[in-house]
């Protein structure tokens, strides 16, 4: 597998979506691709690439415009992770993996974001997770 660099994610609007980079913050454990569509009444599937060495992955929430200035207020996990934990604690969805576990695994969440004239957005995120050991 190729190394993973450490990423985070800015949810926008049904179109927009902007990655940033991370990896000081991370050490390279982490990374996911990018998404769009998460507005939409069937909401967004993004994968996400974990090391695990038992630390964090996290997608990071905005609404629109994706900038720092309208992070996601709150959110859910809606559903959970099988092989390690899955939690919202806005604006970020951090996913874990369980000790020693490599594999699939996936998890659900929804965040609460303003958008360009502070309307309220509804962003719903499946996660599908790729974890491989060190």
């Amino acid at each position: 597998m190729t190394a993973l660099r450490a990423s985070t994610l800015s949810v926008a609007c049904a179109l927009v979506v902007a990655v940033g980079d991370a990896a000081s913050a991370r050490d390279a454990v982490c990374a996911v691709d990018r998404f769009q569509d998460a507005t939409s009444p069937g909401g967004a599937e993004v994968r996400m690439h974990v090391l695990n060495i038992g630390r964090p992955c996290t997608i990071v929430n905005h609404g629109l415009p994706a900038e720092q200035a309208h992070p996601a207020e709150s959110g859910a996990i809606t559903s959970p992770a099988h092989h390690g934990s899955a939690a919202f604690a806005a604006p970020d969805a951090v996913y874990v993996p369980a000790p020693g576990f490599a594999g699939s695994d996936a998890f659900a969440y929804e965040a609460f974001a303003k958008g360009r004239n502070d309307e309220r957005l509804h962003l719903r995120v499946r996660v599908k997770v790729d974890v491989v050991l060190p």
